[in-house]
């Protein structure tokens, strides 16, 4: 199945009804307490959208400067509900400074993504559409509990090991390549949901019992899968995606109302990141502390939860200390970030480590719990961005930024010849690569390469032998499932099969 040769427009329609909805919203927002940043933040959502909605692709790019947004802009609605403005809040002028950088930022951001992805040839979906008729959700089901099994064991080894601790934790990208190719053909196929209904408990069960929130990541990738598989702004897709949202809000404010009490519990009060107590154990507690909660204290969860994810604070007490205290470093953090990755560990092992907190502390004069209470706090990359280059030069490193995100996405979507296999792999590195605004310039180019280079070589090497195990023989009858989609016809699907397993 060929690709069209006519070109992709630089923005995308959206609905009518999506740009009257968020018109009408920034008008009622010209009459809050933030009359100005209220609006402003409104509508760049379609505008985001019309940037980065590709019809019939994961929108993980847009997902991921949704999430950004969402961090930068959230103070400014939480203090519009209140009737409070920032200007009167702690921080007041650099609190807003901060708002107005991070939100142009994370625009800065989208538009380097859509340079990537400019002058691309259309037809990409048409062709998946016909791929994922050859997916077999069974055998993705048993390749995805092998890897669940297998990367238990990977993560245990990956830190025993420092200095390939990286490489080898990118590996585990592979399971939620399953995880997407095994909800995108359930959903699409419309079949087999216990599955995937098993698949959703044994990520968000295993999850719950870890010392971090991995019970969300599940609920991400199907945040990504479900305006995939179908148009979003359409009746049922919208609804199930509204779910979708709703419970990884409810689950993140019970989470945040017992994270204190579960970690404590976990670590038996030494402080560190570590499980010493058995599952049975684990599960009675949490049973315990969720049966506890009540009304207030979920109210009080709702609160903390958008001040934690709000993440201007750092920003703001950063523009405060910087350049009247500290000078700006003229880009050697961002200079920093790349020779960080260009000295591989197990090259260099008596590279510094990374220590997010003593940063915080130097350029914000704040006091930052550190590695001997167990955590790290980060300034985020807009702030460092900031300290290197000021207000009006640190959007050209988020402009690259945003080119290799867009590179990332287009290097396994339009240079694979299997386009299904290339959605699900750029989603699993996107998805939890980029989308928050907190993480340092480090940790965003160092695990982005890192798996950009692992998966890439997984997909050159090893995908044609991947795509196999998970797929079906198109000759047998059970590749002719219901659907509301026409059926293909055996020479069809062998035809699709050939452009797949194709020698590059």
């Amino acid at each position: 199945m060929g690709i069209s040769h006519e070109r992709e427009r630089s923005f995308q329609r959206l609905p009518l009804w999506v740009w009257l909805v968020a018109l009408g919203l920034a008008a009622l927002g010209a009459f809050s307490v933030n009359p100005v940043l209220t609006p402003f933040s409104i509508l760049l959502l379609p505008v985001f959208a019309s940037l980065l909605w590709i019809r019939g692709e994961p929108p993980v790019l847009l997902f991921a400067c949704g999430m950004q947004w969402l961090q930068a802009s959230v103070a400014v609605f939480y203090t519009d509900y209140y009737g409070l403005s920032l200007n009167v809040t702690h921080g007041g002028a650099e609190l807003i400074k901060a708002i107005w950088l991070s939100l142009i930022g994370v625009l800065v951001l989208a538009l380097g993504i859509r340079l990537a992805l400019l002058r691309r040839k259309i037809g990409i979906a048409g062709q998946v559409e016909h791929e994922i008729r050859l997916l077999d959700p069974s055998k993705v089901f048993v390749c995805y509990l092998l890897a669940f099994v297998a990367f238990y064991f990977v993560n245990r080894v990956a830190f025993q090991i420092p200095s390939l601790a990286q490489p080898i934790l990118a590996t585990t990208t592979l399971k939620w390549v399953l995880v997407f190719l095994l909800a995108y053909s359930v959903l699409t196929q419309r079949r087999h949901y216990t599955l995937f209904g098993i698949t959703v408990f044994l990520e968000f069960f295993t999850g719950l019992l870890g010392f971090f929130a991995s019970f969300k990541s599940v609920f991400l990738v199907l945040l990504v899968v479900l305006p995939t598989a179908r148009f979003l702004f359409k009746g049922w897709r919208l609804v199930q995606f509204c779910v979708v949202a709703a419970l990884v809000l409810v689950f993140s404010i019970v989470w945040t109302v017992i994270k204190g009490d579960y970690r404590e519990f976990l670590n038996q009060g030494s402080g560190q990141q570590t499980v010493l107590v058995p599952v049975s154990e684990r599960v009675a507690k949490l049973s315990q502390l969720v049966g506890d909660l009540d009304r207030r204290s979920f109210d009080e969860g709702l609160e903390e939860l958008i001040m934690r994810v709000s993440y201007v604070s750092f920003f703001a007490m950063t523009l405060s200390h910087v350049p009247d205290t500290v000078p700006y470093e003229r880009g050697e953090l961002w200079f920093g970030a790349v020779k960080h990755v260009l000295m591989p560990r197990f090259l260099f092992p008596n590279k510094v480590a990374i220590d997010d907190s003593a940063r915080t502390e130097k350029y914000t004069g704040y006091q930052a719990a550190g590695v001997e209470q167990g955590t790290s706090i980060s300034l985020g990359y807009m702030a460092e961005s900031y300290i290197d280059f000021g207000a009006r030069w640190m959007f050209v490193p988020i402009l690259f930024l945003g080119l290799f995100y867009g590179f990332i996405y287009r290097f396994f979507v339009d240079h694979q010849r299997c386009r299904l296999l290339g959605f699900a792999t750029a989603t699993a590195i996107l998805v939890f690569g980029a989308y928050t605004i907190e993480t340092s310039n480090i940790k965003l180019v160092g695990g982005n390469l890192t798996g950009l280079i692992v998966m890439g070589l997984f997909v050159q090497f090893l995908g044609k032998m991947f795509w196999a195990l998970i797929t079906h023989d198109p000759a047998k009858p059970e590749s002719r499932y219901r659907s509301r989609h026409r059926r293909v016809a055996p020479a069809e699907a062998e035809k699709i099969e050939a452009t797949c397993e194709e020698g590059r």
